[in-house]
């Protein structure tokens, strides 16, 4: 018989204590986690790269060269983070751009939809939900991503199936 334990979520804040220095470094370190699931291969190029007076999390490119752009948070979606997404989207010619953070809100994944629909068919952006999980009692932690929002195609794809 299987033994059957139960997850608990963690404060990621209690993981990464800072977004700028603790997470992005963390994940341009272990972009793998990302890249799996959403499907394709990512390679960080650099981190905090200069978007004229701003700076864009991780700044890399799909295994097809063209050019990815993430903007992370630990904290809820906002704003700000949507201006930034679309500033560094728009200002490095990215095809591709992943907003992460811990706590999605619904009106921003609308919005990243509503982009999806309107942005020619080779831009994608995504919105991508991280979480911090570990088996009641044990030690280490597992990070969660799980996909929000995406290209409308896609979505039914992945619902179809």
């Amino acid at each position: 018989m299987v033994e059957i334990g139960r997850l608990e979520r963690i404060d990621l804040r209690t993981i990464w204590r800072r977004e700028d220095a603790d997470f992005t470094v963390w994940l341009a370190n272990n972009i793998d986690y990302l890249s799996e699931t959403l499907g394709f291969d990512i390679i960080v190029n650099r981190i905090e790269e200069s978007v004229g007076p701003y700076r864009v999390d991780i700044y890399g490119e799909d295994s097809s060269g063209q050019k990815v752009i993430i903007e992370n948070q630990l904290e809820k979606t906002d704003h700000t983070h949507l201006g930034q997404l679309l500033t560094y989207l728009v200002n490095l010619e990215a095809k591709t751009a992943i907003w992460i953070s811990p706590w999605p809100v619904e009106e921003h994944s609308h919005v990243v939809e509503w982009l999806n629909e309107i942005t020619p068919d080779d831009v994608s952006i995504y919105l991508v939900k991280v979480e911090g999980l570990r088996m009641r009692g044990e030690q280490t932690i597992a990070p969660l991503f799980t996909i929000v929002a995406l290209l409308k195609n896609e979505w039914v794809t992945l619902r179809d199936h």
